[in-house]
């Protein structure tokens, strides 16, 4: 049978045509989607390859258009391998596609033209166009079953046979085309079949992969309308469908569930009419005039009424919709409730800020940065500055500020615009400054001005102000400067004053004291003579106690009174006060009880001597004035971590009227005798140095007669894990001259004071030192030139040059001469008020005593500068009282003598006279046995004192 091959292959080269053509409008169809025009590219290129082939089929053509045909059907393959790639997403492999395809057609090449040198052989050709063809369709179809989408599933699966079967047969016929027999001949059905099957593979994978695009719009679509549904669903605002021919309800959304208050059910079928959901029919009737006449609306405001007859206001946004020849409506209702809620409250809070505005006092103004002028000022403004707000506004701002204040203003905007950006000078604090504005009348207003910077409504820089009349505080700062500078005035005066009255003072006090210690020192006075001198004592201490007490009071006035925080043994202090005052309770009558809590600390921190001095004094007032009864002391810890000590008494109480200025400087109660001693300050120092502690002092009283509670509160504060140890006591002996054995020191005194320097001089020679007296400074220095003493004794205050210069001078000179002998400077002053110490520390002193000051302080700066030893006196030789007591009670002189016995810390003396007693008085015996053991001889003077009370004294607060 005749193979009439030419109609075979216009056939394929027709269905080729065909096939390209409809990929193309494929392509066209669906621009934008991966992988159509690689098929269509490649589908072109196969086309034209198997143009190629047919022609060489049916004619003689030249070598290498064997290796074109082969090679442009390899390339197509390949595009259509790229596009399916593409087409599912992938990236593809585009250069490795074409250095492949490259590689096949430099074969297709060589091997053609290896054929051409060694004769025709078409079996060899096709063996090779085969291969070719079979191996493409191969990979196509693996790729296709690669993609495993469920969509696709029998798509994928036909397009996969489809190329499977094409790339099976081309290898048969590879396969047939190397085993026949005679090369030379041509096999007419391997022809035929080849056309036949080319035609059918091409024609059904363009068919296919129609279909696999088709397919893919479908489920595009199909997505699409779910997301629609699910947007419709989900929309926030309410959306629903209705027919515009009826207004029917045909789909709502559930926000519209929501607004309205029905369900779906309760809507679906029924019109807006029907569900009472317009609040005013007008409304209603425009948005029909506007569907019909435009076929959308935008934006219609209106009242929504829900099901409970609430309404809402809303926003309705419709377009006309045509489904199935039927025009819709599909609507957007967008509740604004809230929204026209908040305008309102922004309607209502701008009418009150305009209030305000307008009614405030003080000015609230807006100025532009970028013209320099005002574009807002309050109505107040016309009493700041005397123009109205129209006025003002026509005014720059220089013209109502003095020139300096706009000088001032102007210089710091030009700063603040020139070195900031606008978000850094709103986000800084508000400006603050004073300025001075121009009235109109021509006077000058002070004013306060606090400005920051915002953006008004057009995002324009503006600076938001207000100005206050501050004229009337300037004057009042004005006075209360100058009373602040006459306080200062006076305050300093005062201290002045009191420097001088404690200088005056201290001065003949030191003597008096002196010359009385140098007096006691003499073994051979009488006790008549003894007690005389007691008495001096006793004054001067009294004295000296009432001067301390007013300088204490004015360094606290003043801040200048400090304290000294250490280790202090609580349970050891009260001990002490209870071994001080229980002789005194005692001889009143009076149950004197002292108690500390289990849970207060072995150790705190605290200031010893002013923790003393504040339950002395309390302690002292309590037995006081109380006759009868009992006097307690107790210590507590309060639950805020603070120390209490507490003292109550049953005795005369304190007025409620007294009570409030109790602890004021100076104040004596009600209850006060006339003839009772005391200057009232002791309440008032204990109360300040209990604040200057971080503690308080308060009272309690019910009144006149029912006793009187004071509460110490302190901060409780324990020491660290390293304790320092508390300093033990020690008696005190009398120094009499320097041991054996010692220099010969020289010691220089100078004094303008005539009694001062002699009490020095009297007492250093005592001691056994070489002394020089001088009047003044000049002397003073003159001396140490010429006579260079070990230690000199300066008194600040002398004639012609001071005692700070002369310290000034000999430190220079010692510098600056060496091998010089440098003295040991110590100044004396009776002026402690003030930085005295501090003072003649930096002058080159190298000590400072405070007159009157006691031998014992002398003896001590002594050895700590000279590093000298002195004897101390032993016990005195006196005559033992005949008896200590009669049917009257203890002896005066046996009572004096156990007073200056005390006063001289004589260890031996004190036990003689206890010893006296043992046997009439043994618990007095024991008593002063104890404190004689411990050296406690400030609480045996307190005894003997109390031995000769014989009437209660009247209260008085000191």
């Amino acid at each position: 049978m005749t193979v009439d091959l030419l109609t075979l292959s216009i056939a394929l080269n027709l269905a080729n045509v065909l096939q390209c053509t409809a990929l193309i409008g494929l392509a066209l169809a669906n621009r934008g989607r991966a992988g159509l025009v690689w098929w269509a590219a490649g589908m072109g290129v196969l086309a034209f390859g198997l143009l190629i082939t047919t022609l060489r089929d049916v004619a003689d053509v030249p070598l290498v258009v064997h290796a074109v045909s082969n090679a442009l059907v390899g390339g197509g393959m390949l595009l259509l391998y790229h596009g399916v790639e593409r087409f599912f997403g992938d990236r593809g492999h585009l250069r490795r596609l074409l250095l492949i395809w490259l590689l096949i057609w430099l074969l297709i090449l060589i091997a053609n033209l290896l054929l051409a040198s060694t004769g025709d052989m078409p079996p060899l050709r096709r063996i090779l166009f085969s291969v070719v063809v079979a191996i493409c369709s191969l990979l196509i179809g693996l790729r296709f079953l690669r993609e495993s989408r469920p969509d696709f599933h029998s798509l994928i699966l036909f397009l996969a046979i489809v190329f499977f079967a094409n790339g099976v047969f081309f290898a048969l016929r590879g396969i047939a085309s190397a085993t026949e027999e005679n090369w030379l001949v041509v096999s007419p059905p391997w022809q035929t079949a080849t056309y036949l099957i080319s035609i059918a593979t091409t024609t059904l994978w363009t068919f296919g992969l129609i279909l696999l695009v088709n397919r893919e719009l479908v489920i595009e679509q199909r997505d699409a309308l779910q997301q629609l549904e699910q947007i419709f669903v989900a929309q926030p605002d309410a959306v629903l469908l209705s027919r515009l021919t009826d207004g029917v309800f045909v789909k709502v959304n559930r926000s519209f569930t929501t607004i309205s208050g029905y369900s779906a059910e309760e809507v679906l079928g029924k019109d807006g009419l029907t569900l009472n959901i317009w609040r005013s029919l007008e409304d209603r009737r425009r948005w029909i005039e506007l569907m019909r006449r435009d076929g959308y609306c935008v934006g219609v405001e209106f009242q929504f009424r829900r099901r409970d007859g609430e309404l809402r206001t809303c926003l309705l946004s419709s377009q006309t919709v045509m489904i199935r020849g039927v025009p819709h409506a599909i609507s957007i209702i967008h509740d604004i409730t809230g929204r026209k809620q908040i305008e309102e409250a922004l309607r209502r809070s701008d009418a009150r800020y305009r209030l305000i505005a307008e009614n405030a006092t003080d000015v609230i103004w807006l100025l532009d940065t970028q013209t320099a002028r005002f574009t807002f000022f309050s109505p107040s403004v016309s009493k700041l500055i005397g123009y109205s707000a129209t006025e003002a506004l026509a005014l720059s701002f220089t013209d109502f500020l003095t020139p300096d204040s706009a000088r001032y203003v102007q210089a710091s905007l030009n700063y603040m615009l020139h070195e900031w950006d606008g978000d850094d000078l709103i986000a800084a604090p508000p400006w603050t400054a004073e300025i001075d504005l121009l009235h109109r009348d021509g006077h000058i207003v002070h004013a306060e001005i606090v400005s920051s910077f915002v953006r008004d409504e057009e995002g324009r820089l503006v600076v938001l102000g207000v100005a206050r009349d501050i004229t009337v505080r300037k004057q009042a700062e004005i006075e209360l400067r100058l009373a602040r500078q006459q306080a200062e005035a006076a305050n300093r005066a005062k201290s002045a004053f009191l420097a001088n009255v404690s200088h005056e003072l201290r001065t003949p006090l030191h003597a008096v004291l002196g010359f009385a210690q140098l007096l006691g020192r003499d073994s051979n006075l009488t006790a008549t003579q003894r007690e005389y001198l007691d008495i001096i004592n006793r004054s001067g201490e009294h004295l000296l106690k009432l001067i301390n007490d007013v300088l204490d009071l004015a360094k606290i006035e003043a801040g200048r009174y400090t304290y000294t925080a250490a280790p202090l043994d609580v349970r050891q202090l009260i001990a002490d006060l209870q071994t001080l005052f229980r002789p005194w309770a005692e001889a009143k009558q009076l149950r004197f009880t002292v108690t500390c809590a289990p849970e207060i600390p072995p150790v705190i921190v605290s200031d010893e001597a002013k923790v003393r001095q504040i339950l002395i004094n309390l302690l002292s007032n309590a037995i006081k004035f109380t006759h009868h009864g009992m006097v307690q002391l107790r210590v507590e810890l309060a639950q805020s971590s603070r120390l209490l000590f507490v003292v109550e008494d049953t005795g005369v109480g304190i007025s409620p009227f007294d009570q409030p200025h109790l602890f004021r400087p100076f104040f004596q109660g009600q209850q006060a005798a006339p003839d009772a001693t005391g200057a009232g300050l002791g309440l008032s120092i204990s109360y300040e140095v209990a604040r200057l502690m971080g503690g308080d002092l308060t009272v309690y009283s019910e009144g006149v007669g029912c006793g009187a509670r004071f509460t110490l509160a302190l901060p409780l504060q324990t020491p660290s894990a390293t304790i320092v140890a508390l300093p033990e006591k020690t008696p005190a002996l009398q120094a009499v001259r320097l041991r054996a054995g010692q220099p010969i020191y020289r010691m220089l005194v100078a004094d303008d004071q005539p009694a001062s320097a002699l009490l020095l001089v009297t007492l250093l020679h005592r001691l056994g030192f070489v002394v020089q007296s001088v009047a003044d400074g000049q002397a003073a220095l003159d001396v140490w030139r010429v006579w260079q003493p070990h230690m000199i004794w300066l008194d600040v205050r002398m004639p012609r040059v001071d005692g700070l210069a002369v310290a000034r001078q000999i430190r220079d000179t010692c510098m600056q001469t060496p091998g010089l002998l440098r003295p040991f400077i110590v100044a004396m002053s009776a002026h402690v008020f003030g930085d005295a110490p501090s003072s003649v520390l930096e002058a080159g002193c190298d000590d400072f005593i405070v007159k009157p000051f006691r031998e014992s302080d002398v003896v001590r700066l002594i050895e700590q500068h000279l590093q000298v030893q002195f004897e101390y006196a032993e016990p005195a030789a006196f005559t033992m009282p005949v008896a200590a007591i009669d049917e009257q009670g203890y002896h005066a002189e046996w009572r004096q003598a156990l007073l200056q016995a005390a006063r001289e810390a004589n260890f031996r003396r004190l036990q003689a006279l206890a010893a006296q007693i043992e046997s009439d008085r043994p618990d007095d015996a024991r008593q002063l046995h104890q404190w004689i053991e411990t050296f406690d001889y400030q609480a045996i003077m307190v005894w003997a004192e109390t031995l000769a009370d014989v009437q209660p004294p009247s209260r008085v607060v000191s």
